[in-house]
């Protein structure tokens, strides 16, 4: 599996070779796009591991799954805990550090009904990718304050906003001792706006020890799980929590 540290390196060979023999101008810009290129798919692909390591499914042949949603507290979350407690399901949560202000009775029920609660970053702004090790690191900080003020614990979830790693991201998320949770079923619930478009991308890449990701943050996300919960039951999956399907703490 390609990582940053082994790309750089490389890279710098190649580019130290190329100077040895000469080699004509064009080539460096061909070794520059090939870089570049590995360089935007390991920060945008958070399976690859490329900056740090990231549970994102169980290897296991039992046909277990488990579900999760970012973004919230949003306009849909307690819809998606009054689906989730009708079904007797466990979910995790990924909560965005400013949306928690106002809506901490979400997280203390999410915390009394048995669901995992971890940390999305407190901004996740646009430019949240473009951040220092020590900006991250507040920013991290500050959504755990936040989190560990209604619940009394704190996370040692993480999921990287839009599941974009970088070399300063990774540095803090190490200082801070977060076990970094992905995902292998991208539902794109926040663009597919049709239930039944969400419902066919999870079928075609549902396997056993799957990680889904939702989002409470969307209007009708408990449609969604609905027609998922009802579609896992008939091919005889288990949904189970986080802890149970990665062999991690959740909390400090």
């Amino acid at each position: 599996m390609l990582k940053h540290r082994t790309i750089v390196v490389g890279a710098l060979l190649v580019l130290i070779t190329l100077i040895g023999v000469s080699a004509p101008a064009y080539t460096y810009f061909i070794l520059a796009f090939i870089f570049l290129v590995l360089q935007f798919y390991g920060a945008s692909y958070i399976q690859s591991e490329f900056h740090l390591q990231a549970f994102c499914r169980s290897r296991t042949a039992e046909k277990v799954v488990a579900i999760t949603f970012d973004d919230g507290p949003g306009i849909s979350t307690e819809n998606v805990l009054n689906v989730l407690k009708e079904e007797n399901a466990k979910a995790g949560f990924f909560l965005i550090g400013k949306n928690i202000e106002g809506n901490e009775l979400l997280l203390k029920r999410m915390q009394a009904e048995g669901h995992t609660i971890g940390n999305h970053s407190y901004t996740h702004n646009f430019w949240y990718d473009l951040n220092t090790a020590t900006q991250f690191y507040r920013d991290l900080k500050q959504a755990e304050e936040q989190i560990e003020r209604v619940i009394g614990t704190r996370p040692l979830y993480f999921r990287p906003p839009y599941g974009v790693t970088t070399p300063a991201l990774a540095r803090a998320v190490k200082k801070l001792n977060y076990h970094t949770i992905g995902w292998n079923i991208r539902s794109f619930d926040t663009k597919l706006k049709d239930p039944r478009k969400v419902m066919e991308r999870i079928k075609e890449r549902l396997q056993p020890g799957s990680i889904i990701l939702l989002h409470d943050s969307m209007r009708g996300a408990e449609h969604v799980l609905t027609d998922l919960l009802q579609y896992l039951k008939k091919e005889n999956y288990k949904i189970v929590g986080l802890e149970e399907l990665s062999q991690q703490r959740a909390y400090a």
